[in-house]
């Protein structure tokens, strides 16, 4: 089996899309809010122009992982139970740091979402997902830059 083929097993199912495309949304949006007020709150000038440029690609993010969220009323349940997850909570929490450890805190972030994403499109279907697909590489594309 070659890497860019899925374990039928691992491949991303319509309800575990909708969670995953949930949380990737409601954690990009979140994040860029977040980043979008370092940039302008004066505390870390050094940073202000990064996580500016991250706020902006990050609340691009949220809105593509919206679109791929099927609006079947069929999967209300599913989207409900995937929205305000209470690891964001934690996520966010992270970046509760003195300004000059703002860039810093956001590093281990993004890494682990460009991991997660790596492994997301293992399970996306190359011919089913193909928008996803597409989108996923979109955004790692954009994180090749972040801070590390």
């Amino acid at each position: 089996m070659s890497d860019e083929q899925a374990n039928p097993v691992d491949v991303l199912t319509t309800e575990a899309g909708v969670h995953e495309f949930t949380q990737l949304a409601e954690l990009s949006a979140a994040l860029s809010g977040r980043l979008a007020t370092w940039s302008t709150d004066g505390a870390d000038p050094a940073s202000a122009g990064t996580m500016a440029s991250l706020a902006a690609r990050l609340e691009e993010h949220a809105g593509w992982w919206r679109d791929r969220i099927p609006e079947s009323v069929l999967l209300e349940a599913a989207r409900s139970e995937a929205s305000d997850s209470p690891r964001l909570g934690e996520v966010l929490a992270r970046l509760d740091v003195d300004p000059a450890d703002r860039s810093a805190a956001v590093v281990p972030i993004l890494d682990g979402l460009v991991v997660h994403l790596v492994g997301l499109a293992g399970r996306l279907s190359p011919v089913g997902d193909a928008p996803a697909r597409r989108i996923v590489r979109l955004v790692l594309a954009d994180l090749e830059d972040r801070p590390r």
